[in-house]
């Protein structure tokens, strides 16, 4: 790469995270949704954080709604809360995305139970978790979980998505993507699983490479899915309060807790751009860009991979 190159690229990157700490209000938000009373919709990772504001906003607007996660409990205690916010009762599907034979299985427990599916929004991932952490298949977590877990699920389900889009209107795949994925300028496969690279790769970089395939798979769905009607869309959810630092070492949870007060937002906002993308007629527009976090006025710029 050249100096030039490199000196675009991290103009970009620096210029992208300004617009992040200070994006203004929104213009649009999940009241601007059609009635979805007759589509059905998964959303994996959708008891906490921008994914439980997915469920929410879905919800309000009349949705059928799976959670699809790996607790059962946190997902009952979230259609719980979901139930009293919204007056409507969110389902709950089993998965493990860090297994794919739980995948394998999440996907034919949901064609027994549905024969429709209008959006499917991978949503759920993990951030800065032990260096240790392997998926059941021997992938780095990381990898495993925000990549590779989705790409089976979306494959799996991708007959239902394509049946559901020729018949009404488009149906989509919702890649949740970050700010993270405009600094990586190549994917190391070799640190994807167990080796002398993975000991070497930086838990950040991991992150970020994470969601750069996010976007690469996206785009890649996108030159051959609009055929089926389909719309396939990463989005950039912005700086949100998020349960998914969770398993962050400490000295993370304590600088995001240090900048709290200065550009952390709600989830709500965090779900704005997954909503738009996924179900707002408008959205389907967006097939094979990537939806911007809750600016002034909602737009979508082609991916740069």
């Amino acid at each position: 790469m050249g100096v030039f190159t490199h000196f675009v690229r991290e103009a970009q990157f620096s210029w992208t995270f300004a617009r992040h700490l200070f994006p203004g209000k929104p213009s649009w938000t999940a009241d601007h949704l059609p009635d979805l009373s007759s589509k059905v919709f998964v959303v994996t990772g959708g008891n906490t954080g921008i994914g439980r504001g997915t469920v929410r906003g879905l919800l309000l607007k009349n949705a059928k709604v799976y959670i699809a996660a790996r607790s059962k409990d946190r997902v009952e205690h979230a259609i719980t809360e979901l139930r009293e916010e919204t007056g409507r009762e969110a389902l709950f599907l089993q998965l493990d995305l860090g297994d794919l034979s739980s995948v394998k299985k999440a996907a034919e427990e949901f064609k027994q139970r549905e024969s429709q599916l209008d959006g499917l929004i991978l949503n759920a991932g993990v951030l800065y978790p032990s260096k240790d952490a392997l998926t059941a298949q021997g992938y780095d977590a990381t990898i495993g979980v925000n990549v590779v877990g989705h790409f089976l699920l979306h494959r799996l389900l991708y007959s239902l998505l394509s049946a559901s889009g020729r018949e009404s209107d488009t149906s989509r795949v919702i890649w949740l993507s970050s700010i993270a994925s405009y600094k990586p300028h190549s994917l190391t496969y070799e640190t994807f699983r167990e080796g002398p690279e993975r000991q070497h790769v930086d838990s950040i970089e991991m992150y970020a490479e994470s969601k750069v395939a996010v976007v690469m798979l996206s785009t890649y769905l996108a030159k051959t899915c609009v055929e089926d009607n389909v719309s396939s869309i990463a989005v950039d959810p912005g700086n949100i309060k998020s349960e998914i630092y969770r398993s962050s070492p400490w000295y993370l949870k304590l600088w995001v807790s240090a900048l709290d007060w200065l550009y952390w937002y709600p989830v709500e906002y965090g779900a704005i751009s997954s909503l738009y993308a996924g179900a707002a007629p408008e959205g389907a527009g967006c097939n094979g860009k990537v939806s911007a976090m809750w600016p002034r006025s909602f737009a979508c710029f082609r991916a740069s991979v």
